[in-house]
């Protein structure tokens, strides 16, 4: 394993002046979601989608392109009919009737254990980038220091609840050897939830190996400590490579965010009513195959969509049809009893401009919106998902916190003060200086630049992108590493090595 170095502390009249200015972040829990959700469909509506996708189910069928999973369907009931399989509507609402509406995600630290599910909604990281853009600006392949760096800015974000595992695809790491990395080192350095490795099944389990190091065999045997993402080959495929983690996930009672890649307008239909009804056809045939390895395992109803462009063919992000489909996919979810996930903040910009803003924005109110539980992609990706920027990433993670204030919804208030307030001050006057105005202060984004033009001018006249990897900076030289008992750091030690020999043999 890559050497992860622990911050070093700091003392006296620095660490005051450390603290005035860099104060340690005060963690936000899980969302609950007091604005929402929007429901566009009547009952008829809900039951049409759900008629005509168990109907692509039972007549047009889906591949399971894995001799396991077609041996395991053949068994159940399903008609196989080479890697077609061809579900009764019955025998899966029977199936996906036992997943779990809601389930606990448990953290290295109790503290940061969250719920998935219901009013619930989580903030988890950017994923699988081949790209960053540096501290510098420059466009780079990333790297595992990367991935280090993503990480430790998720610990110290105040509202991303999930480092996940693979914020960027460290290229300078071999594709067999990843996840050791990867996994080892999002337990060393967060001590809030991560993801699992679906690399293929030995990245599987070797995940699961290295959360037993940590947890316990007993603890994770009983409870969700893994939340790993796996993607249907949209239109109408499961491939062999992710049934296989989803067979080593499901069969250890940890759920997966089973997910169709929907591209609508080529992958998928453009319109919102055919595209859901396509994925809600997909993605429920994988979660009727996780209750066939194990029924009564947590699973999570996934969707990543975005739109393609009719003029260059290049994916959109932010565009109307997306935010509808995503509402949708919400009200499904809902008529399913199911948890669900989906992707925001993300944009086709190449740096953190107005286009990105635009785009992150118009992706994530609708997914709020729609009532998602699990939000994946939540900091930073630039170029349709293909890179992370440093200064983007700073930016969406405040943005965040606006978010988590907005949709945890309106306070208690006591009017009858604030007349005492509106009484002496009279006409003409100002709230300025009243003790409900100091009480009750707007939501701050120190990011955002509010002053006049002149003070602007005579700080630097920085641009967002500037602001935004100042910030990066500020946190990373910030960064406090949860302490991990000796004998936990030590056995994960030993696994990584011993495996990383085992794979170059």
């Amino acid at each position: 394993m890559n050497e992860i170095k622990t911050a070093g502390a700091r003392s006296g009249r620095n660490a005051r002046v450390l603290a005035r200015t860099n104060p340690a972040p005060i963690y936000l829990p899980t969302l609950d979601r007091h604005v929402g959700p929007i429901d566009l469909l009547d009952q008829d509506g809900v039951d049409r989608i759900h008629n005509a996708a168990m109907t692509i189910l039972e007549t047009t069928g889906i591949e399971f392109r894995d001799a396991i999973a077609l041996a395991d369907w053949k068994r159940a009931g399903a008609q196989v009919e080479g890697s077609r399989v061809r579900i009764g509507r019955d025998m899966l609402m029977d199936l996906i009737s036992t997943v779990p509406p809601s389930y606990r995600m448990h953290a290295r630290n109790p503290r940061h254990t969250i719920d998935v599910g219901g009013r619930n909604s989580i903030f988890a990281n950017a994923y699988g980038a081949p790209f960053v853009y540096g501290l510098d600006g420059v466009r780079r392949p990333s790297q595992l220091a990367d991935a280090h760096n993503f990480f430790k800015m998720a610990q110290m974000s105040q509202a991303m609840h999930v480092p996940g595992i693979l914020p960027v695809e460290p290229q300078d790491i071999p594709v067999p050897q990843r996840h050791l990395d990867l996994v080892s080192s999002a337990l060393i350095l967060t001590d809030k939830p991560i993801m699992g490795s679906v690399l293929d099944q030995t990245a599987a389990r070797d995940t699961l190996a290295m959360v037993r190091i940590v947890f316990g065999e007993d603890f994770v045997d009983q409870n969700v400590v893994l939340t790993s993402l796996l993607n249907c080959n949209t239109p109408l495929v499961w491939d062999e490579t992710m049934l296989e983690s989803l067979r080593v996930y499901a069969a250890a009672n940890q759920p997966c965010l089973l997910t169709p890649f929907v591209l609508a307008g080529a992958s998928a239909p453009a319109s919102p009513l055919g595209g859901v009804t396509l994925l809600i056809a997909e993605l429920l045939a994988g979660i009727a195959y996780s209750q066939i390895i194990r029924r009564g395992c947590p699973m999570v109803l996934g969707v990543a969509i975005m739109g393609v462009s009719m003029k260059t063919g290049a994916p959109m992000m932010g565009s109307p049809e997306p935010g509808l489909m995503n509402l949708l996919v919400g009200q499904m979810a809902r008529h399913y009893k199911l948890p669900w996930r989906s992707c925001t903040m993300w944009t086709g910009s190449k740096s953190p401009d107005l286009q990105a803003g635009f785009d992150s924005a118009n992706s994530m109110w609708p997914v709020l919106l729609a009532g998602c539980n699990f939000i994946v992609h939540s900091a930073g990706f630039l170029e349709g998902a293909l890179a992370v920027s440093y200064s983007k990433w700073a930016q969406d993670a405040r943005q965040l916190e606006n978010y988590h204030r907005f949709f945890s919804g309106l306070k208690e208030e006591n009017l009858d003060a604030l007349l005492g307030d509106v009484a002496q001050i009279g006409p003409g006057g100002h709230f300025l200086g009243t003790d409900h105005t100091r009480e009750n202060p707007m939501q701050i984004n120190p990011l955002q630049n509010n002053d006049s033009f002149e003070q602007w001018f005579e700080d630097g006249a920085k641009t967002a992108d500037e602001i935004g990897r100042i910030e990066a900076a500020r946190i990373l030289d910030n960064y406090v590493q949860p302490p991990m008992p000796g004998d936990q750091a030590a056995a994960l030690a030993e696994f990584v090595a011993r495996k990383r020999l085992e794979y170059q043999e």
